[in-house]
Formats: C-alpha cells, structure tokens, sequence
C-alpha cells in the first residue's frame, strides 16, 4: 500500500447525514483524495460506516479513524478488521487509539488508568500483529490473556495496517515501534519535527519483519471559508475538547504551549458558558492547530505540509458543519496533486 503524496478525509454519519457522506463518495474518489476515515464517538460505530461506504466506492482505502482500545477485546477487534479487509479487497486501515478517560469511564464503564494505558495500547498491537500472522496465539500480559486460538477462515497472513493514536511521548515512541502510522491530533506544524524526533526512537526498536515504510497521518480541523461562522464552529470544536473533556486534552493543549488559553477555556466550560469557552480559543491557537480561510490559503497550507514529513494529512471538518462547507472544503483540496 503506497503512501507517497496521499490526502484523507474524515466522514462520519455523526457530523453528516448518511445519505450526504455517500453522496460526497463520488467527489472524493475522483480527486486528490485516496483515504477516508471514520471515527467512532458515541453515536454511529465506526466499522458498520466503513462496511457501508466501502462498498460505493472502488479506489478509496478506507479506516477507522479511530476506534477505542476499551470497548472491543483484541480477538473481537482482529475478526472485524479481518472481515472488513476482506470485503474491501484490501482498502482498508485499522486505525487505534485509547480515547480518552470520560469517554472511558462514564460510557464504557472501564477504568482508564488501571491497568496503564501504554501497557494496553502495546499489549493490544502485539496481539494483533499475532493474529493477523495466522499463527496459532499465545499471549501472556499483563491485561491480557490468550492461549491456542488462530484466526479462521482468512488466508493469512494479512497485511492490515495499523495506524495508532498518541499524544503523550510514550506512545508516540509505541507507534513507531508497533505500528504502521502515526495519528497526531492538533499538532501545530512546528512541534512535529520534535514529536518525530520522540517518533524515530521508537522505529529504533521497531521489528525488522515489519514494514519500514511509516506514515504521519495528522488529523487537521479545516474549513474553506472566511466567515465568522465558520471560525466559530473550530473554535467550538476545540473548546468541547479542551474544555469538555476533562484534563485529557486541557493538559496536551498545555504541553504545546497554550496553558493560559487551556486554563480559560476549561474555567468557561465549567460554569456551563459553552460560548464564552469557544471565545477562549485564541487567534494563534487557531491558526497553528486549525486550517481556516479562502480555498487558494487552504490548499497552499496543505501543500506545505509535504515539506514537514508529512505524508497523509487528514482533512477534519468541524462538529456541525454545514453542507455547503464540507463542499467548499473538498473543492479546495480536490486537485491537491
């Protein structure tokens, strides 16, 4: 599966409708465009969108962009990646992270950091590379498990890429050990040479029969537009983040430089002043982390992205976005290359 100069999109049935998401298919795949991604919250799942939109297209690679590391066991994971790969004929990504703990918690009724996140996010990756080998799995970890069971009805071995999630430098030195992508979010341009450097320890350790070809695939809130609504609705998109969901994200937003701005937004956000905490995301929080403005600026600072090591970045549009804006912002990435 060939990554060089490719550009992805996030489609989710939970910020579209269905029927528009399958209408947008078509434009997609005739254009720079070569990955969709779906996520997964708390409303539609993620793989029943991908099964549904693999089969209305025929050259899009498709993946879960992404799927909790909480709610579905190793085994339960691998059988469905497995089938999806199948029925896609090869066009599909399992994409991986560990969420966050609100979601953890009070959705799936789990524990977030009991046992370590890290120890679940490797234990889950080397069980499914074991697996996907189609040799008979005996695990022993420390969360979980397995013992004399193999993968049935597939010809193995299958060749699933795995795209993982991270923030923190532990796992983003696991992606680079474990995986076959790396899932940054709100990344400002200039960190990535620093998270890539925390990214190249982990390939150091990386299994020589895994593929060496490795893919930056950062998720990037983006809207074609110069309007204040616009504006508006990234600002709340990453003001729910930032202050909605706990510390999580409030302490990354911190980690990169935007402690004041993280302090504001989660202070607004828990007197109930959803808007006044959208007004807290400042102008440079939105132009290092977000992609906003006319179409030519969108494309141009796409373009640049190529020349940071940066090889799929994933458009992401804002929660509640309106049609004509998910259009505008395909048609100013649509001849990207």
């Amino acid at each position: 599966m060939a990554f060089k100069k490719s550009l992805g999109f996030i489609l989710s049935y939970d910020y579209l409708k269905p029927s528009f998401c399958h209408d947008l298919l078509p434009i997609l795949e005739n254009s720079s465009f070569t990955h969709v991604f779906v996520p997964e919250l708390w409303g539609h799942d993620a793989f029943t969108q991908v099964t549904s939109m693999v089969n209305k297209s025929s050259d899009i690679i498709f993946g879960t962009g992404i799927v909790n590391l909480f709610s579905r066991t190793p085994a339960t994971l691998a059988q469905t990646a497995a089938s999806i790969f199948e029925i896609s004929e090869g066009r599909f990504i399992l994409g991986l992270g560990l969420s966050g703990p609100i979601v953890v918690k009070n959705w799936h009724g789990l524990s977030y950091y009991d046992p370590s996140p890290l120890q679940r996010s490797r234990e889950y990756l080397e069980i499914l590379r074991l697996i996907f080998s189609g040799e008979r799995v005996n695990y022993s970890g420390g969360i979980y498990q397995l013992k004399n069971f193999r993968l049935k009805n597939f010809r193995t071995p299958l060749d699933i890429q795995i795209f993982l999630a991270a923030l923190g430098p532990k796992n983003i030195e696991l992606a680079g050990e474990l995986a076959d992508g790396w899932f940054p979010i709100w990344v400002p341009i200039s960190e990535i040479s620093t998270l890539l450097s925390i990214l190249a320890q982990g390939k150091k350790k990386r299994n020589p029969i895994l593929s060496q070809e490795f893919v930056t695939s950062p998720f990037i809130i983006t809207c074609a537009s110069q309007s204040v609504k616009a504006k508006t609705l990234v600002k709340k998109h990453l003001a729910y983040y930032v202050g909605g969901m706990g510390t999580f994200y409030n302490n990354f937003m911190k980690r990169l430089g935007f402690s004041n701005e993280a302090d504001k937004i989660m202070n607004a956000w828990k007197v109930g002043n959803r808007e006044l905490a959208a007004q807290q995301v400042s102008d440079s929080m939105l132009e290092q982390i977000a992609i906003i403005g006319k179409p030519e600026e969108v494309r141009d600072r796409y373009l640049q992205l190529y020349q940071n090591d940066i090889n799929l970045p994933v458009a992401m549009l804002p929660y509640n976005c309106p049609p004509d804006f998910a259009i505008d912002t395909i048609g100013a990435l649509a001849y990207l290359f």
